[in-house]
């Protein structure tokens, strides 16, 4: 970890709970104004920079607040819509993330994930298109759909679960009870308090495998101190976790967020955590960036480096090209050669590569590290 990512760290929890911190007098804010929006975490940490430098990071900041009050507008519209159309649906991460934020507008906002039974899909995706919705189902999407409107991402879920991060028992057990959460005098549907962190448990574990940053394991310290209690933990959360496969995970980041950034909670539940898996969850983290935006074009080299070690090069190469190859979509008998398309798609892919400069070999590397992480972490299966 070097200085800038400490003082990031430091300024979070400054910011949030309010620690007595004096940073270094020749720290580089410039520098870590860049990680900050970097990490997505800019709105949190902007009441922590000094002086001489707020008025620029206000400036900056003012973007991440005026985004996410457009965004709730627009969130706001769409509920109206299903609600009165009577389709049951809830907003998952976004806004049923940012409830358990002080100041729930500092967290930067991107789309709005919403999720409707999945009998209820077909019938939606009129609905919107008939409301000056654009919608786009791209049949590579299982999960959702894109719907655009107002210059606003929506994504459609029919579901929320990805490969190896199943936790639909429980999101579908949730739509039964579907609670109301209120920001900023706006309501929205979402799901009850166990089936929500399940699900930001989840998202943060999806992001783990594709460039996990801070903004979602805050989201999960946020939920931790304002839900996970170690009664909580006991009667209910830990049995949930451990049936989906994210026990562990739900420990370690639990810790790191106490070792890392000033989570105050006196709970016991994540005692057991092994202090060094997680600095190494946070150096992963921290050298990734929201969405692995700080590894660039190198992301790509290593995400196929994890997947390929997780799952083998052959299924890995089968079913990137059945995701990839439009002709397939249309013509299944082409299935015994997706492999061989992708194989293809890789090798122009690479020549691009190498042109660009990547270093492929230290992406690699870190794609097997990621890989071995996963498998610390109970979830590289």
């Amino acid at each position: 970890m070097d200085r800038t990512e400490q003082v990031l760290l430091e300024a979070i929890q400054k910011s949030i709970w309010g620690a007595d911190i004096a940073f270094p007098s020749d720290t580089d804010w410039k520098v870590v104004l860049k990680e900050a929006e970097d990490q997505a975490v800019l709105g949190l940490v902007v009441g922590a920079a000094p002086e001489t430098v707020r008025a620029e990071w206000n400036g900056r900041a003012s973007t991440v607040t005026a985004t996410f009050i457009r965004i709730l507008h627009c969130q706001t519209q769409l509920c109206a819509l299903l609600r009165a159309n009577g389709v049951p649906s809830v907003i998952l991460k976004g806004m049923a993330a940012a409830i358990y934020y002080p100041n729930p507008s500092q967290r930067s906002m991107g789309d709005v994930d919403f999720l409707v039974p999945v009998d209820d899909v077909a019938r939606t995706k009129t609905l919107l298109s008939e409301n000056g919705y654009e919608v786009e189902d791209d049949p590579r999407y299982l999960r959702h759909m894109h719907v655009h409107k107002d210059g606003i991402l929506f994504e459609l879920h029919r579901k929320f679960s990805s490969e190896g991060v199943d936790v639909e028992r429980y999101v579908v057990e949730g739509m039964a009870a579907i609670e109301t959460g209120r920001v900023l005098g706006s309501e929205f549907p979402m799901l009850p308090k166990l089936a929500n962190g399940i699900v930001l448990l989840g998202h943060m574990v999806q992001h783990l495998k594709s460039g996990l940053g801070l903004r979602q394991v805050i989201d999960w310290m946020m939920y931790v101190h304002s839900a996970l209690s170690d009664a909580f933990w006991t009667e209910q959360f830990q049995q949930a976790a451990r049936d989906v496969g994210l026990e562990k995970i739900a420990i370690t980041a639990t810790q790191m967020c106490k070792m890392y950034l000033g989570l105050p909670d006196r709970i016991d539940w994540c005692a057991s955590a092994d202090p060094e898996l997680c600095e190494e969850l946070m150096e992963s983290l921290l050298s990734s960036g929201n969405f692995d935006r700080k590894r660039g074009k190198g992301s790509a080299v290593e995400a196929v480096t994890a997947n390929v070690t997780r799952k083998g090069l052959f299924r890995y190469l089968q079913e990137a090209g059945e995701y990839n190859w439009k002709a397939y979509r249309t013509h299944k008998w082409l299935k015994p050669f997706a492999w061989i398309y992708q194989i293809c798609r890789y090798a122009k892919q690479g020549l691009t590569v190498r042109r660009k400069g990547i270093r492929l070999k230290e992406n690699m590397d870190r794609g097997r590290r990621r890989s071995d992480l996963l498998k610390k972490l109970g979830i590289g299966k």
